[in-house]
């Protein structure tokens, strides 16, 4: 790695002392470093689907916590529109698993613990309508699902299944309908890396040479010893045989709100500490994909604010994408602390399918 990216991260990192993100105020989440930074993907099981059934094993509560219900949030990073307000009619039913999350079976009777206690028979619950928060994570779990009976984790511990049973709804489009929930979701990875979204917000600037807004999507990865950031970049300045078109990334420790001078309508939304030049052209349609990799980790729960663009190195022209801001994550938790076992289209079958991509779930 080049030794002034070594130099700048170290810079920010001192930076990042005085930038702490306070935790969010919840109940348990699990996974449980997700309580305040927002995951990786999104789900729509299983509030999604009228015809449903979902299981996620945890073995990340505490011993001795008592439930009396679970809740899950709004997805955030995604650029999605507003959910309207619907009903499902659920059952849930909570036991100690015998098996482990990384032990999970697609059978799911074999997860289902010796005793296990129906909190929630079978009852329609309302949801209230969502919108994509004006930050992530979002501030609350508002999809709420109170239980009828209380449920205690035994205090040695132990792997929890929630196993979810949804047997229809009420949704805007009419009745047992599969709609876009966008419930906020984390992909576990058994290495311990982690994927931390950015949020955009914001509007970019067109490029010279190109009519729409320059965007940028970036992800930041915790690797274990080192970081990595991944960029999207599109609408930027089109590539056409100069071999001149770089796309560049800013970090900053604060939001920005000024406009560059010689562009009035290009905005600038994060302070900008550290600038890097990303390796390789634009393509002809003024995209790019790439990243800047073997960064220095940086220390986890600080929230940075990021931008990208494009610059020709012959004319000097630029461009500005939209805002991006994440919180930096810690690495992930190994062995991995949940997993999902899902049939999203019969509630009888016997089996479902096993994935370490997570709903981020609040007990309470």
């Amino acid at each position: 790695m080049h030794e002034s990216k070594i130099v700048a991260l170290s810079l920010l990192s001192t930076l990042l002392a005085t930038a702490a993100v306070a935790p969010a105020q919840t109940g348990v989440v699990s996974p449980a470093d997700r309580a305040s930074l927002e995951g990786s993907t999104f789900t729509h099981f299983p509030l999604g689907r009228f015809d449903c059934r979902m299981q996620t094993l945890h073995r990340d509560l505490p011993g001795g916590t008592v439930i009396t219900g679970h809740a899950y949030r709004r997805e955030a990073s995604g650029l999605y529109g507003n959910v309207a307000p619907f009903s499902a009619e659920l059952e849930v039913t909570l036991s100690m698993s015998p098996n482990t999350p990384d032990q999970a079976s697609a059978t799911f009777a074999q997860n289902v613990g010796s005793s296990p206690i129906v909190v929630l028979t079978r009852t329609p619950i309302t949801f209230p309508g969502t919108a994509r928060p004006a930050l992530d994570p979002a501030p609350s779990f508002d999809l709420v699902i109170p239980y009828q009976t209380p449920f205690a984790v035994p205090a040695g511990g132990g792997t929890l299944c929630v196993d979810v049973v949804v047997h229809g709804n009420v949704t805007a489009n009419g009745t047992d309908k599969n709609f876009s929930a966008y419930l906020d979701g984390h992909r576990l990875y058994a290495n311990g890396d982690t994927e931390q979204p950015g949020f955009r917000f914001g509007t970019g600037c067109a490029a010279a040479g190109n009519t729409a807004t320059t965007t940028a999507a970036i992800t930041l990865w915790h690797l274990g010893t080192s970081m990595s950031l991944d960029l999207a970049l599109r609408n930027g300045i089109p590539e056409l045989g100069s071999g001149l078109t770089r796309a560049w990334v800013a970090l900053g420790t604060t939001p920005g709100a000024q406009v560059w001078p010689q562009l009035p309508q290009c905005a600038l939304y994060s302070s900008n500490d550290i600038w890097f030049e990303l390796p390789g052209l634009l393509t002809s349609q003024g995209s790019y994909d790439g990243t800047l990799s073997q960064l220095p980790v940086l220390p986890p729960d600080f929230r940075l604010w990021l931008q990208a663009g494009s610059a020709h190195l012959g004319t000097g022209n630029l461009s500005f994408s939209d805002g991006v801001t994440l919180v930096t994550p810690p690495a992930g938790p190994t062995p991995i602390p949940a997993i999902r076992i899902v049939n999203s289209t019969n509630r009888t079958a016997p089996t479902g399918t096993i994935s370490d991509s997570v709903p981020v779930i609040e007990f309470r």
